[in-house]
């Protein structure tokens, strides 16, 4: 794609991307489907159901609190850009953004909706593009600080267990690269007299990232999983960065077939891997609804822009 883009049109260009997300989404389901038609259903059903209900409550209140810690992340940006946004105000436009992500590009895909919506508060593109870039990324640096968890859980197998399909994955990183690289410089310029801004998201990012992990790690262990909480760690660094590729849709069916081949390989079985990638999706998922109620208010408050001013696009 990248050798002949200089070719291609940018209404080409756009569609053959579409075209290769769609495919990446549509190839890793049929993968995750036919780990699926491999397993004894009676069993899947007996572990789901044996999950205990203060877990199925536990679980969506972890996400919940990732949700309002990937919230305060994302204000301490703009408030110290003066932004007058409350909390608030801004964990309704996330809360809108997940739900849009079901629905696009990787995981990532409601960052361009929180660039358009968060506009109304602050007036200015480069603080609107700028916040959720840089928030982006320095969620990123801090699950990059748990990469060494995966090299010493799984090693130099790593590679070999995701020698299939999934190898394949790196090709996204140029995309993923061009995509925020120049707004990530623009946004540090705006924020460079500003560095302890850094330090207090960083920081904010661990709890953000942990609690999504800490629900992994309850529903692991009611499924009969024997893991620890590093090795929970460890699945989900790596199933995160794989996510983060824009060449899937919410990284559906990529997720699901990188959490049961990982928790295989650390002796569960193909029903017990199978059951809390499903689980886990489906609780991730309800989660987000509630941020529907936004979505098409905030759209509507964000396309009349002040002085006719065009985010562009993202």
């Amino acid at each position: 794609m990248f050798v002949f883009k200089k070719h291609l049109s940018p209404k080409a260009t756009k569609t053959l991307a579409a075209i290769l997300r769609w495919g990446g989404t549509l190839a890793s389901t049929a993968l995750f489907v036919w780990l699926l038609s491999r397993q004894k259903w009676e069993i899947v059903l007996e572990k789901a159901t044996g999950i205990a209900f203060w877990a199925i409550l536990l679980a969506p209140a972890f996400y919940l609190l990732a949700y309002g810690f990937n919230t305060l992340r994302w204000c301490v940006l703009l408030w110290t850009q003066q932004v007058k946004i409350t909390f608030w105000q801004a964990f309704r436009l996330s809360w809108a953004a997940s739900f849009a992500s079901n629905f696009l590009p990787s995981t990532i895909g409601g960052d361009g909706f929180r660039m358009l919506a968060v506009h109304t508060y602050t007036g200015r593109k480069t603080i609107s593009i700028g916040s959720v870039a840089l928030d982006r990324m320095i969620n990123m640096a801090a699950m990059a600080c748990l990469l060494p968890a995966p090299l010493l859980t799984f090693g130099t197998s790593l590679g070999k267990l995701f020698s299939g399909g999934i190898a394949a994955v790196p090709a996204g990183l140029p995309k993923l690269f061009e995509r925020y690289f120049p707004k990530l410089v623009a946004a540090f310029e705006t924020w460079a007299s500003r560095p302890w801004a850094f330090v207090y998201a960083f920081l904010v990012a661990w709890p953000s990232n942990l609690f999504p992990m800490s629900a992994t790690y309850v529903l692991a262990h009611q499924l009969g999983l024997s893991v620890t909480f590093w090795q929970v760690i460890s699945v989900q660094t790596v199933t995160y960065f794989l996510s983060v590729l824009p060449i899937s849709v919410n990284g559906y069916g990529l997720r699901e077939v990188a959490y049961t081949t990982l928790y295989v390989a650390l002796g569960a079985t193909l029903e017990q891997a199978s059951t809390l990638a499903l689980v886990t999706r489906f609780l991730m998922v309800l989660t987000t609804i509630p941020g529907a109620i936004w979505l098409s208010r905030t759209l509507t408050g964000s396309t009349n822009l002040e002085g006719g001013e065009s985010i562009g696009e993202f």
